[in-house]
């Protein structure tokens, strides 16, 4: 590491932004003032506080910014965009979350990661914030859905704004203004040994990924594609009315009008990652993609089976993790017929685009929304029962990981 940056900790040889996805050495890290009169950055903009490469430090070995104040957050050297502090010391794995506008990202996210966070021993790993001011805005729509105390209150979450200050940042990089995404951070710890990453989400509006979006940032905002270890793809069934007849008929569910075609989303995802990674168009990509299918509450009894989410896991920590990936294969067996026997322009587009792909049920909720009497659907918080709604991060950590921390993952064969 350079002289101008000293963390005292075990230092990476170079890092990548997780925002303009340039790479650097640590010794170009840029700190970020703490002084309140050191404000007006020419890229990060003109409220924020000014970055700078520090030259001075305390005994501690802090770095001072230019009126003497200790700094510990750091940014990109070229974005100025801040970072987490532990990608200087760990490995990271990026996961993008894709999925057309009302397919239940923001829900599945939310409930998921709770749920993660909640069970993730009984998957062999711990995970925890890698910084809490990162993570605020999943956070607080955690609190809404798991921490109210009011059983009848209404928690359906807020949809996800295009332009959201929650998901992006608009930076001026070469005298161009860019979309930003602003992703959250988790460290996930695996039990069996002493490997360490830190789990990178991103999430993005749905409208982003519409096949010839013109919403400003489109291209800017979802370039975490090119660097993604997995995909999770969430895709609402029920917005296919041939699976609506079949399986859900009874459901009390919003339909998203013009947003059926939600395997023109999953297409355009592709496309975006083979231009940005340089691949041929008829080259399937080779980055895991977990198919999320949500809302699974209404129909995964009738297409599934009747026990399809029981696991048993009654086991030593390493057979543990052994029974959870074979009761995902089983059900990803299933679910791939019953797609490919009611939507199969679907599973033909996932098995052309797609080396590596798993079909994961999940309910991010457990329930459907009420109607009221305006016509409203809302969400009541005693409802609320989460079923496999943090499996497909847990496949997407896998696959994303080791091999040998699930050594039976890598013997399937891609689908």
């Amino acid at each position: 590491m350079g002289p101008s940056v000293n963390i005292g900790a075990t230092i990476r040889r170079s890092i990548v932004c997780p925002h303009c996805w340039r790479e650097f050495p640590p010794g170009h890290i840029r700190f970020i003032s703490e002084s309140q009169g050191l404000r007006g950055d020419p890229i990060a903009g003109p409220t924020e506080q000014i970055r700078f490469r520090a030259m001075r430090f305390d005994a501690a070995g802090n770095a001072l910014d230019p009126d003497g104040a200790r700094c510990s957050r750091m940014a990109c050297p070229n974005c100025h965009s801040e970072f987490a502090r532990a990608l200087v010391e760990i490995p990271s794995i990026p996961i993008s979350i894709v999925g057309a506008p009302s397919s239940g990202k923001t829900n599945l996210l939310a409930s998921g990661l709770w749920g993660l966070a909640q069970r993730a021993r009984d998957f062999g790993f711990s995970i925890v914030d890698a910084d809490p001011r990162f993570n605020a805005s999943i956070h607080r729509n955690e609190s809404i859905l798991f921490s109210g105390s009011d059983p009848n209150a209404d928690v359906t979450l807020p949809k996800t704004d295009v332009g959201g200050a929650d998901l992006y940042r608009t930076v001026r990089i070469a005298g161009v203004e860019e979309m930003v995404p602003k992703p959250s951070y988790y460290i996930v710890s695996h039990d069996d040994n002493d490997r360490q990453s830190v789990m990178v989400l991103y999430d993005n509006a749905g409208e982003h990924f519409l096949p010839g979006s013109r919403v400003a940032g489109s291209e800017s905002a979802t370039r975490h594609l090119e660097r993604s270890s997995a995909i999770i793809m969430v895709f609402d069934p029920l917005q296919d009315m041939r699976f609506r007849k079949r399986y859900g008929a009874s459901a009390d569910t919003e339909i998203a009008a013009g947003h059926q075609r939600q395997e023109l989303v999953f297409a355009e995802a592709i496309a975006r990652i083979r231009r940005l990674r340089g691949l041929a168009s008829t080259t399937p990509i080779d980055i895991p993609v977990i198919i999320a299918l949500s809302k699974a509450d209404v129909w995964g009894t009738q297409a599934l089976g009747p026990n399809w989410s029981a696991m048993d896991l009654m086991h030593q920590p390493a057979q543990r993790r052994v029974a959870v990936i074979e009761s995902i294969r089983k059900v990803d067996a299933i679910a791939r017929d019953v797609m490919a026997s009611v939507a199969p322009e679907f599973t033909s587009t996932v098995r052309s685009l797609v080396k590596n792909s798993w079909f994961v049920p999940a309910s991010a909720l457990g329930t459907s929304p009420s109607q009221t009497a305006d016509g409203r659907f809302i969400i009541q918080a005693s409802e609320i029962r989460p079923i496999w709604a943090e499996m497909p991060f847990v496949l997407a950590i896998a696959l994303s990981s080791d091999p040998t921390v699930f050594p039976t993952l890598s013997q399937g064969a891609p689908r």
